[in-house]
């Protein structure tokens, strides 16, 4: 069982989707780690004074390249893999493993579904986290331990299905199966700072509080 705790582990690396992007003061506690962004994301960013260390895409979104002294333009034509995939390789070519995506909802919702896709995709490969209004959200497949707050908001999406058992809830799970479709576990509580999550099958997508700038170990 993975223990999750938030002390110790920063982030190596920020993607910014073309979604919404989240207000400034995420940016401030977030200085320092690398910032990649899908092209779509750079007009708003540079007009934040945000410069990334990364633009990413196939460029069709920038209009004008500004400092180019601070920021790599990485022109990937590749019809093939959307900006987010894009951006994940990059992001492996430079050796970061613990991603933080921002911007990652927001546009198209086909866009935001696809971006559920690509966690997948890449979740063997890196420790991704997504970042969304003071939410964490993971995609998980083993069985997990996590250190929260007391009633802390925590929803298990299945993905499409899957079994728990579960132990610091409000609402437990006794070798239970929550399927898309059929029954979903959103918005549950945790009456302890530990929570614990077996899973018997399937994969799902847990939902907590942010844990700003820290990650999981």
């Amino acid at each position: 069982m993975k223990e999750y705790n938030f002390k110790n582990k920063k982030f190596d690396a920020v993607i910014c989707l073309n979604g919404e992007i989240p207000e400034q003061e995420v940016f401030d506690e977030l200085s320092g780690v690398p910032l990649i962004a899908a092209d779509g994301a750079y007009n708003r960013l540079f007009s934040l004074g945000i410069h990334p260390k990364a633009i990413v895409g196939d460029m069709d979104s920038v209009t004008e390249k500004h400092n180019t002294e601070q920021t790599k333009f990485i022109e990937i034509a590749d019809q093939n893999s959307n900006d987010f995939e894009k951006c994940m390789n990059y992001a492996a070519e430079l050796g970061f493993k613990n991603i933080l995506i921002i911007g990652f909802t927001g546009g198209l919702l086909e866009h935001t579904v696809n971006n559920i896709s690509i966690i997948i995709k890449f979740a063997d490969e890196f420790n991704i986290t997504v970042y969304h209004q003071h939410r964490y959200c993971y995609y998980i497949t083993d069985d997990i331990k996590l250190n929260l707050k007391k009633k802390e908001l925590v929803s298990l999406i299945p993905y499409p299905s899957a079994e728990f058992k579960t132990t610091g809830l409000n609402w437990e799970l006794n070798n239970e199966e929550l399927a898309m479709g059929k029954r979903e576990g959103a918005r549950n509580i945790a009456v302890s700072e530990t929570v614990s999550i077996e899973l018997t099958s399937g994969s799902y997508l847990l939902f907590i509080d942010s844990r700003l700038p820290y990650c999981r170990n």
